[in-house]
């Protein structure tokens, strides 16, 4: 193999490198990114002279996009927080998923809003808790969504300071308060639940439909035991959904995959669909292997010797038609299990199952930081929302959320 030569270009210019197919590689450093980390080109081609060509043709782009990215006097706040997104796609600092939901809260509740047309650099602290407080008294999102409205704006006013274009930030001057009077409309009553979690008699409910079988022997509902590997799993959706049968070693299952839904932002035709499936690492970039129950291992057992083929590579949940599920789909399927259970008053999703899971490892006695390590979040997260410590309880025809007495058996309960 030809051995490798590195040559300076004249200062400022970069360095030229021959590759051992005769090609030419140039690397250029052509200013600073809004991070503070230097910004470098790379182009390969034929030749010296190729290379020159390309490379300012790449950085006529890098200047247009970064010309483009600063924010002038006539800037409106809708503009400044587009601006910094298209820098944070353009920077792959984020998941297609959480490019959507940026979106979308800047589509619902900043455009629109009289807060959204003012000039950034002119928004003052008062105008910024204007606008929560006309959120808060819509009523039309919780306070968590009010919270990333929030977020949206002090991450977009900072990224501007970072690039010299603005001095300050008037969020970061009332976000403390904020944050104290969101966490205020969070607080709870006597009989509401701190974490939606089914109780015992509502699991038996919904193992009961969601096994029913035809009188032909078939499923009633082949998602039922994609709800049930939930239940007995406490995975999230993506991860089971990215699942293959090359994961499942008996006893354990490896989680090392998620699959999340996006905006398909690269659609050239009518024909191509409007979202798509994106195959990624697990939320908290974390793979782990989990030991799995006796009631997981069967329900894996059976999906196996249900199918006429189980590669390797083969999915553990599919469709009917042997595709990568959805988190929509699955969600429209257990819908229809709950409503024909009697649980249609039952709300939280998919993610019900998860929640019910932890909750359940707790009143078995497991600590936070194992349950946490087994459904692969932090320790605080799944204390927060995950465990339900406090119980539905039906009592006189009347629910309520019932604190157990610490110590007693998980399925006592107490004398209404």
């Amino acid at each position: 193999m030809a051995e490798k030569k590195t040559l300076r270009n004249a200062k400022g210019e970069g360095s030229f490198k021959v590759n051992a197919d005769g090609t030419v590689t140039h690397r250029k450093s052509v200013g600073f990114k809004a991070n503070g980390r230097r910004k470098v080109i790379t182009v390969t081609a034929k030749n010296k002279s190729a290379c020159i060509r390309e490379m300012r043709k790449k950085e006529d782009e890098w200047n247009n996009l970064k010309n483009g990215l600063h924010i002038g006097s006539t800037d409106t706040v809708v503009s400044l927080c587009y601006r910094h997104l298209e820098y944070q796609v353009s920077n792959n600092d984020l998941k297609g998923k959480s490019i959507d939901r940026r979106e979308c809260t800047i589509e619902n509740q900043i455009s629109g809003y009289d807060l959204g047309y003012l000039q950034a650099q002119q928004v003052t602290p008062i105008d910024i808790e204007t606008h929560v407080k006309l959120l808060i008294s819509e009523n039309k999102v919780g306070a968590s969504s009010i919270g990333k409205v929030v977020d949206v704006l002090n991450a977009a006013y900072e990224w501007a300071i970072r690039q010299g274009d603005m001095q300050q930030n008037p969020v970061r001057l009332v976000k403390t308060e904020l944050s104290k009077k969101l966490k205020k409309l969070s607080v709870k009553g006597a009989d509401e639940a701190d974490v939606v979690a089914l109780s015992d008699e509502e699991i038996k409910l919904f193992e009961r439909e969601a096994t029913e079988l035809h009188a032909n022997g078939h499923e009633k509902y082949p998602a039922g035991m994609y709800c049930l590997l939930l239940l007995h799993t406490g995975m999230r959706v993506g991860e089971m959904i990215a699942l293959r049968w090359r994961d499942w070693k008996g006893d354990y299952l490896v989680i090392e995959k998620s699959v999340s839904t996006a905006k398909n932002r690269n659609k050239k035709s009518e024909d191509e669909n409007n979202y798509i499936s994106l195959e990624g690492s697990t939320k908290n970039q974390k793979a782990r292997n989990i030991q799995l129950n006796r009631e997981a291992k069967y329900i894996l057992w059976k999906l196996k010797h249900s199918r006429e083929s189980c590669e390797q590579d083969d999915l553990i949940v599919p469709t009917k038609t042997g595709k990568m599920n959805t988190a929509s789909n699955l969600e429209h399927r257990m819908k229809v299990i709950m409503k024909n259970a009697g649980l249609e008053d039952v709300k939280g999703g998919l993610h019900i199952f998860r929640k019910t899971f932890a909750t359940k490892m707790y009143e078995n006695g497991a600590r936070v930081e194992e349950i946490a390590a087994y459904i692969g979040d932090l320790p605080s997260t799944t204390q927060k929302y995950y465990i339900a410590i406090r119980r539905k309880v039906v009592a006189d025809g009347e629910t309520h959320q019932i604190v157990k007495l610490p110590g007693s058996k998980a399925g006592e309960e107490p004398v209404a």
